[in-house]
């Protein structure tokens, strides 16, 4: 039988293996949560990139520059933590900026929400979507998954969730306030030879106008992990490595839509 620490890695191959990149994109890592940048330095080749990693082990306390409860625990929208009873989990949490080419009325709740641009996005997956949830499939190797979407306006995510209103003034590091906030849940993952893969992540993405042609994006995603990769592939550096490959596939894919679209509202 294949080893639980395997899985991981099938999915995130399974994810990056077919993608083109189409622009060249470049690295900028931050090495805390907290961005301290003028929003003149986001530009269209550049992804602003920061993680960090917690073992189970030490997931209820803190690194140098990370604390669970202070860092990842607002994050959890659905309370996971509260209830995981016996369940351990490595916890991962990300933070992307990004600048697509079009102006902020392009990202509309219509638009992201429909199963057509997003497979447009992701053209290795399968996307469809059943009432309110969509179902995404990769292929062999990977775990099929259910997740919702939904959209805010600011003034209705602070009443829905008024703690991160000072998180994200905290960590942001800009005065821009977002015209769209989308929260997606992704949940019910799919086992893979029979094997726990995730138990759940959260991400929420906010559109920001940066100017008349260009929307800034800034993404946090908590993840709950049941499996990491085994050392002898590189263990977390093998897991970070194809996230991130998946990120930048993500936003290249995306960036060719916002190149190539003709504006039609």
């Amino acid at each position: 039988m294949i080893k639980p620490s395997l899985l991981c890695m099938f999915f995130l191959l399974a994810l990056t293996s077919v993608a083109q990149q189409r622009y060249e994109l470049k690295w900028k890592n931050v090495e805390t949560l907290e961005f301290d940048f003028p929003k003149e330095d986001y530009t269209s080749d550049s992804i602003f990139f920061y993680h960090s990693l917690l073992k189970r082990t030490a997931n209820e306390g803190s690194t140098q520059s990370f604390s669970f409860p202070d860092h990842a625990k607002p994050l959890d929208l659905y309370d996971y933590w509260e209830h995981k009873g016996i369940e351990q989990y490595d916890v991962l949490l990300t933070k992307v900026a990004y600048v697509l080419d079009k102006p902020i009325h392009f990202f509309s709740e219509e638009r992201l929400a429909d199963p057509g641009f997003i497979s447009q996005t992701m053209p290795s997956a399968k996307i469809s979507r059943l009432d309110s949830i969509y179902h995404i499939s990769v292929g062999f190797g990977a775990p099929e998954i259910d997740y919702t979407l939904h959209f805010y306006t600011p003034e209705e995510f602070g009443n829905q969730y008024p703690k991160l209103k000072n998180y994200f003034k905290k960590y942001d590091g800009i005065a821009l306030s977002p015209n769209l906030i989308v929260v997606q849940h992704n949940y019910q993952y799919g086992k893979v030879m029979f094997q726990k893969t995730s138990k759940m992540s959260i991400s929420i993405s906010r559109y920001f106008h940066l100017n008349n042609e260009q929307t800034l994006v800034f993404n946090y995603t908590l993840n709950y992990i049941h499996n990491i990769p085994p050392s002898f592939i590189g263990g977390s550096e093998f897991l970070i490595d194809k996230i991130k490959e998946g990120i930048k596939g993500l936003i290249d894919e995306t960036q060719y839509i916002c190149r190539t679209s003709e504006m039609t509202e």
